[in-house]
């Protein structure tokens, strides 16, 4: 009568402490730069419990935003008496499942944590299915959104489509999408976006373009794509033939937040989860790291709408009465300059500035920015609040 009474207490306590692995990397996670913040439904648990099994969220736990050799990682490990024999197969198997990121330096694997977004959600596009798609646009709404609004330096940015520069202007590189990707050295990739391919899954298709191979993975993100097949590595001469077409179908270029970003999106704000939640605000320019506006001149104006129809933003609207658009909106203007190109009468220009945002540099140097002035609870929905109500943050 013993044996069935001690097999259903080990039974017990083995998912009481696979479910307790969840809960502790809830918190590890949530201590990360980027956090990962609770929910009142468990919907951010739910979400761990796709990505990561009940061991691999264990592993994840000696991981931080800071990349790592496995010899360090292995060390926390066995300090903390854990088997150390099954943590480099768990480390190999959460890189091909895109739960944490790799990079090799000197031909040697570094492992660290990925924030939610930008990071393990976008690394699901072969794992993607419509509950997972639903269950992190609920996150989102139920919390996320806040943690991803709030941080000091955006993770992402706006990057002028190409032929909305000024011609004569000294321009940053990082402002420029072809000396961006230019400067990759090769280690480029294309993907289909994965919030197109989710819209896809619940029905709700994009309504810009029926293209999906639109993003662009660069350096380490190349990398990562190419090497677990998730993307395919595409020449310079073919990624700019591919943003020349993502500017003519009006999608928005979004890269990394550093001189050196990892990855440029071609978002709308129909598929976005980004673009969603800045759309949603009074000033979308509050939440976006952009050096330009578009200006409008007013007597150039012919009233053929085209730049009202292009902005993703609602930057842009019209006076039936005079026939001709309004002074653009700053406050919701980002700086894609999708408008400009396509002003046949030259009304729209694409101005800097005056205090210029200079990126971090990489992939490290954004993260350490963001951790150094991480927020916590009170002063996130401080600000969100304030955002809301339309004020200046």
């Amino acid at each position: 009568m013993k044996e069935p009474f001690l097999s259903l207490k080990k039974k017990i306590n083995f998912f009481s402490d696979a479910s307790e692995n969840y809960k502790q990397l809830k918190k590890h996670l949530n201590k990360q730069p980027v956090g990962y913040p609770s929910t009142l439904t468990g919907t951010e648990l739910r979400l761990l419990k796709a990505l990561f099994t009940a061991q691999e969220a264990k592993a994840a736990l000696y991981l931080s935003y800071k990349f790592e050799p496995y010899d360090v990682i292995s060390a926390k490990a066995r300090q903390s008496g854990d088997d150390v024999s099954i943590l480099l197969p768990l480390l190999e198997s959460m890189e091909k499942k895109g739960s944490i990121y790799v990079h090799f330096k000197n031909g040697n694997a570094h492992y660290a944590l990925h924030p939610f977004v930008i990071g393990m959600f976008e690394m699901q596009l072969k794992h993607m299915n419509t509950n997972f798609f639903l269950e992190t646009h609920r996150y989102m709404i139920e919390r996320f959104a806040v943690e991803y609004l709030t941080t000091e330096v955006p993770q992402m940015r706006v990057v002028p489509i190409n032929k909305s520069l000024p011609i004569k202007q000294n321009i940053a590189t990082y402002d420029q999408i072809r000396e961006i990707v230019d400067q990759t050295k090769d280690r480029i990739c294309i993907t289909d976006c994965i919030c197109k391919v989710g819209r896809d899954m619940i029905n709700d298709p994009c309504k810009v373009t029926d293209r999906r191979e639109v993003c662009m993975g660069l350096r380490d993100f190349s990398d990562t794509y190419v090497r677990n097949g998730w993307g395919r590595a595409i020449a310079k001469e073919e990624a700019f033939e591919i943003l020349d077409q993502n500017e003519k179908d009006g999608l928005v270029l979004i890269g990394a937040t550093m001189q050196e970003p990892q990855f440029v999106c071609s978002c709308c704000n129909c598929c976005c989860g980004i673009m969603e939640m800045i759309n949603f605000m009074p000033r979308p320019v509050d939440f976006t790291a952009s050096n330009f506006y578009a200006e409008l001149d007013e007597t150039l104006c012919n009233g053929c709408q085209k730049c009202m129809k292009r902005c993703q933003m609602n930057a842009i609207s019209f006076d039936e009465k005079t026939k001709k658009a309004l002074p653009i909106n700053l406050k919701r203007c980002i700086g894609c300059g999708l408008c400009v190109p396509y002003c046949k009468t030259g009304s729209i220009k694409l101005k800097p500035k005056a205090n210029l945002f200079v990126p971090p540099k990489d992939h490290d140097a954004l993260y350490e920015t963001i951790m150094q002035h991480k927020r916590g609870t009170v002063r996130q929905i401080a600000k969100i609040t304030k955002s809301a109500l339309g004020m200046k943050v």
